[in-house]
């Protein structure tokens, strides 16, 4: 029978709807179809339908869906809020600012609006406007544990450790299993070299609530090491994330081989394979590309979680990786000068790479200004165009199209006097051989490894000097420190 004009039939609007909110988007889909010609627009069946295409991916009928509703009932906060999320998801920020300021024009204590406004405006660089959003949301529901962890977030960008702190235990106080508030106190805790508290808190990272970027833990057929008595078992190390993180947590091996382990075999990625088989007490080295089902031990363990599972403790032993003397005839490099090696970009799709490289070489232009030294390009992929065709006055060795893994870059290090990089896996290569290396730091987003402040890292004691950016953006002190400090290493004024 059919429903009065103008009505929608309740048990199919609740049959749509029991669809949607069981995943099942497609067959939601088709009874709003057939709803929406057999009976006038309605706003929140178009809201439904803008859910379920963007939930399979149509963004551009979500967004169309999502104005039809928001015509039939201009004051519809929820659908102005909708809209705003997905413009910010498709990195249209002033679209989304629109969006969210319009919905809280209609109803300034609008939470959701509220929140992702700050959200916004964090990610937009705008801090102070966020901070008082944030505070906001917090003030109308203090058991919002979203807004405690980004107001934590962005009071440590600020320096305001403290606060911070308290912010993100907030969170957790609200909700235990916040994923993202323990992962950002962990950062917060490491960057203190707060490591007994840190390591425990940085298994979030594997969490299945954490949003964004993830590191899930493998599905293999025999268990995590969790600190069992190892002796003579065959323990799985498994790299993990960056090249960077598996060069720098490698140094565990020869901790754990100490520890009794029969056979230690490494899993990491294949540029590194080659360089890794030089780390002690590693049986065998295997490529991740090459093996996405590890053969079986009796234990298997990610790098990061190793020092968790060792309470803490940091092997400072260096070097623990070598180059091979003989790959180092391959890259012959110029006698009786002072060769640096030198790093401006990163991975472009790293989350703070916009803040971490260079703009350019340029940059470094007042480097050359020392005599006396031969600088040698170690780009590879990103840059690499660049330093085949430097900046005039700026002349450098440029072997990136000859480059192919870790070893072959590991072996041009071992020929160079200093490496100068920015934070890149670069700067782990050149600690991890013990070789000096100078480490540009950006001011914002600094990587909790190079903790808060100072020139040394407690990671590559005695090799590595850290210059940090003064102000967010300012790369023009940085090389000049360096500069003057290469000036006095060289002793060429």
């Amino acid at each position: 029978m059919r429903a009065p004009e103008g009505r929608l039939p309740p048990d199919q609007q609740r049959a749509a709807f029991e669809c949607y909110h069981t995943g099942r988007l497609a067959e939601a889909l088709t009874l709003i179809d057939g709803l929406r010609r057999a009976f006038p627009p309605d706003p929140s069946l178009l809201n439904l339908a803008a859910g379920c295409h963007k939930g399979l991916g149509d963004t551009d009928r979500a967004a169309a869906c999502w104005r039809e509703a928001l015509r039939l009932n201009p004051n519809d906060v929820s659908v102005l809020n909708n809209l705003g999320v997905l413009a910010w998801e498709r990195e249209r920020h002033g679209e989304a600012e629109s969006a969210y300021r319009q919905a809280l024009r209609i109803a300034p204590d609008y939470l959701s609006a509220l929140y992702n406004l700050g959200v916004l405006l964090y990610g937009t660089g705008r801090r102070a406007e966020a901070e008082t959003h944030f505070r906001r949301v917090i003030a109308l529901a203090p058991d919002h544990a979203g807004a405690w962890n980004n107001l934590g977030n962005l009071l440590r960008e600020n320096g305001r450790l403290a606060e911070a702190e308290t912010a993100f235990r907030q969170a957790l106080a609200i909700r235990p299993d916040c994923a993202d508030a323990l992962w950002n106190l962990s950062l917060l805790c490491l960057a203190q070299g707060r490591y007994a508290e840190g390591w425990p808190l940085h298994e979030a990272r594997h969490h299945p609530l954490k949003t964004g970027w993830r590191v899930p833990r493998p599905e293999l057929p025999f268990p995590m090491w969790r600190g069992e008595p190892l002796a003579g078992k065959r323990l799985l190390l498994l790299g993990e994330q960056g090249m960077g993180d598996q060069l720098q947590f490698c140094r565990y091996a020869p901790l754990l081989k100490a520890m009794g382990v029969g056979w230690l075999t490494l899993v990491c990625s294949a540029a590194l394979c080659r360089l890794m088989r030089s780390l002690k007490g590693v049986d065998e080295v295997l490529a991740h590309e090459a093996h996405p089902v590890p053969p079986r031990h009796d234990f298997w363990v990610m790098l990061l979680s190793i020092p968790h599972l060792l309470g803490g403790r940091l092997p400072d032993t260096l070097p623990y990786l070598a180059a091979d003397p003989a790959q180092a005839a391959d890259w012959p490099l110029p006698e009786g000068v002072f060769k640096v090696g030198i790093s401006w970009r990163g991975d472009p799709n790293h989350a703070n790479d916009a803040n971490r490289s260079l703009p350019g070489l340029a940059t470094l232009a007042p480097l050359w200004r020392v005599p006396g030294i031969q600088f040698v390009s170690l780009q590879k992929g990103a840059g690499e165009q660049e330093a085949r065709r430097p900046p005039e006055g700026q002349p450098l060795l440029a072997p990136g199209d000859r480059i192919g893994t870790f070893a072959d870059t590991a072996a041009i290090v071992a020929s160079l006097d200093l490496v100068i990089t920015i934070d890149s896996a670069l700067a782990h290569l050149a600690g991890a051989l013990g070789k000096p290396c100078w480490v540009m730091l950006t001011a914002h987003g600094t990587d909790w490894r190079w903790m808060l402040e100072g020139e040394e890292s407690p990671w590559y004691p005695g090799v590595m000097r850290l210059f940090r950016q003064t102000r967010p953006g300012d790369w023009s002190s940085v090389v000049r420190r360096m500069g003057e400090e290469l000036s006095r290493l060289t002793g060429n004024p």
